[in-house]
């Protein structure tokens, strides 16, 4: 069972992607997500990119710097912090509202996601089953 944001559940979240043949008939999008304060390994940057040729998730190692775009530019960028990120993906918060109280930025074109929201359906049927078998660490007190 893979740990929430781990480079396990990265590669298995990549291979969720490119075995959903719905996603892949969608609109191109590139959404980077940034999450700080993960258990064991920090702040974790990953792209999920959708396009004609498919769906893919690429991780942008650490040191990488905020600024250095890794592959190609992404179109919205998704920030918050790892409790945030946790309630979001079992369901137990809601984006909007996590948005709306500011434990979660939007950057880039937001509004490249809002013409795209089909897209992010489709990631969420595509990934049920990762979030099924999805452990979550505990975040450290601060």
């Amino acid at each position: 069972m893979p740990e929430f944001l781990s480079e396990m559940w990265l590669r298995e979240l990549d291979r969720a992607l490119r075995d959903a043949v719905p996603v892949s008939a969608l609109s191109p999008i590139v959404i980077e997500q940034v999450v700080s304060g993960v258990p064991g390994r920090g702040e974790v940057r990953y792209r999920m990119q959708v396009g004609d040729d498919g769906a893919s998730v690429t991780e942008i190692a650490p040191g990488d710097g905020i600024e250095q775009e890794a592959g190609p530019p992404f179109d919205v960028r998704l920030t918050t912090d790892y409790p945030t990120a946790v309630a979001i993906s079992r369901g137990q918060e809601n984006a909007q509202i996590a948005l709306a109280h500011g434990r979660l930025r939007l950057g880039g074109n937001v509004d490249a996601l809002v013409r795209r929201s089909e897209v992010l359906a489709a990631l969420d049927d595509a990934t049920a089953e990762l979030r099924a078998a999805t452990t979550y660490p505990s975040a450290s007190p601060s």
